[in-house]
């Protein structure tokens, strides 16, 4: 027997600047509790963006003298600082009675799986890398842990890696995502890194390492098509703008604060 697809919103948002992207981020996790209905959230940003993990001090941001000049906007979710400038990120929010809700870690893993299949489906044939799953984390404690998300790697991680390592080769961190659990419901985001913003040049994406031309319009429309097939989502295209007020709101109270961003 078929197992039935579960009704799930799709915002394909515009490019907006950061304090309105994770403002929405917060309104639409609200969303899925209160209304038990998931959505998926495939956006891009106005300028580059520098965001913090939640936990991140905002003077740490002076260890990253390229990103200096972005806008800085803190996230809800941990993990290491995060510069959005030419990628797609994508959210997922899912109330408590999704099973994936459930087991946080089956849905980092089944978000990544699926993102890895599409991104070896679009790219060229290229024998000498692979896209894979991390399996071992950086070396060393957190506090001694990189300032950029992109230069860390946690178990899952999306990496492209040589086919045939050796003991010179490296590997390229192209997606990573982070969780956060609120009133039952969970939001899970994450970047997918398509080319090198000159204010974090020693992160090559996608396209520089494989010298393909994959943009993020065309990317969000095959994502958005994949995670519908592999997750059993009935997708249905929605608006931003019915969560306006909400987002508004956080904006005013957070987002938009220099209080909240550069909070210890």
């Amino acid at each position: 027997m078929t197992t039935p697809r579960t009704p799930c919103r799709l915002i394909v948002d515009s490019p907006a600047d950061g304090a309105w992207n994770m403002a929405l981020d917060e309104a639409l996790l609200d969303a899925a509790a209160k209304t038990e209905v998931p959505t998926l959230r495939l956006y891009q940003w106005q300028s580059p963006t520098l965001s913090l993990g939640y936990f991140q001090q905002y003077a740490d941001r002076e260890q990253h003298e390229p990103s200096c000049e972005a806008e800085v906007v803190r996230r809800m979710t941990g993990g290491g600082a995060i510069l959005h400038d030419r990628e797609l990120t994508y959210s997922l929010f899912l109330p408590s009675s999704h099973p994936l809700a459930q087991n946080t870690q089956s849905l980092y893993e089944a978000v990544h799986h699926t993102i890895i299949q599409l991104l070896s489906q679009l790219v060229s044939q290229n024998d000498s890398w692979q896209f894979a799953s991390c399996e071992k984390p950086s070396e060393g404690a957190p506090t001694t842990e990189p300032f950029l998300c992109f230069q860390r790697r946690s178990p899952g991680d999306v990496l492209l890696q040589p086919t045939k390592p050796t003991d010179t080769s490296v590997d390229y961190k192209v997606v990573g995502s982070a969780q956060r659990r609120r009133r039952g419901a969970v939001l899970q985001h994450g970047s997918v890194l398509l080319s090198r913003s000159r204010l974090a040049p020693e992160l090559p994406g996608i396209n520089e390492v494989l010298g393909e031309n994959l943009n993020p319009e065309d990317l969000a429309k095959s994502l958005a098509t994949e995670i519908g097939s592999q997750l059993r989502f009935d997708l249905q295209e929605s608006s931003p703008d019915d969560f306006h007020q909400e987002t508004e709101k956080l904006l005013k109270s957070r987002y938009a604060s220099g209080q909240w961003s550069r909070r210890r």
